[in-house]
């Protein structure tokens, strides 16, 4: 498949599915990202970047409007996020990424050239795959689970809330001062908390101002960072300690609870 996109454009997608930022690990935070590696898939429409380990998916998509997939009509190829932005930083503008035995990168105007080795296989291949079906059935006019909330494996969600970027960039950023990166959210009695908690003398929370919410009560905690991904308006999905699900217009995190037993 060859893809013709501007450069700083396809650095931020494949950039955001890395979801670098603070992870919890006991009573402290340690810098970390979800896999350096990127699974890209491309349709007559959007390039499509899918990340994955086995607690959190996540998806990020741009309309493109020059890609040529040959025969198959969809294009896949799998890349290190940090080589291949590292070789993208030597280009600006308008590029052209050949996606064959190994990635070529052309300049539209100019004469750069790079090239750089393509992966054979996702550490988290199984995750990728539930990764795509997830974000096609959600980005469907028909999904699988119809008029219903959605469904993600034997998940039936029970409740959704649209809630505006701003207002979750808000709660991030007030949790993160915590310094635990563990975050709750509880919907109850149509009120959302978001909240962050390292003990019984040192916590934050706050209440989120929503649009439009529909479902029963939920409450849900997991682990790593989420507001910095995510870009536009949130339509959030809840079910007691079940996955907790974000979508957005170009966007798709899931991340497992975490169950401190």
């Amino acid at each position: 498949m060859i893809i013709n996109i501007e450069t700083n454009q396809i650095k931020e997608l494949i950039e955001s599915v890395a979801l670098k930022g603070k992870y919890n690990s006991g009573d402290v935070t340690k810098n970390g990202q979800l896999s350096n590696y990127a699974h890209i898939r491309c349709d007559d429409e959007y390039v499509y970047a899918y990340n994955a380990d086995s607690t959190t998916i996540c998806s990020a998509r741009l309309m493109v409007r020059d890609v040529s997939l040959g025969d198959r009509g969809v294009g896949t190829a799998i890349i290190d996020i940090e080589k291949t932005v590292k070789y993208l930083k030597g280009f600006s503008g308008e590029v052209s990424l050949d996606f064959g035995d190994y990635l070529t990168i052309t300049a539209v105007q100019g004469t750069a050239i790079g090239k750089v080795p393509l992966v054979s296989e996702h550490p988290h291949s199984a995750s990728i795959n539930r990764a795509i079906s997830l974000t096609t059935d959600i980005r469907s006019e028909n999904p699988s689970w119809g008029d219903e909330l959605p469904i993600f494996g034997k998940t039936q969600y029970e409740a959704e809330i649209v809630i505006p970027e701003e207002e979750i960039r808000r709660a991030g950023d007030g949790c993160d001062v915590v310094d635990i990166a563990r975050y709750k959210f509880d919907y109850e009695d149509e009120v959302l908390t978001v909240s962050s908690s390292k003990s019984v003398t040192e916590a934050y929370s706050t209440e989120i101002e929503y649009t439009i919410s529909e479902g029963d009560s939920a409450t849900v905690e997991f682990n790593g960072q989420f507001a910095k991904f995510l870009k536009g308006v949130v339509r959030l999905y809840l079910k007691d300690d079940a996955p907790i699900l974000f979508v957005t217009p170009h966007r798709l995190l899931l991340k497992a609870p975490y169950l401190n037993r």
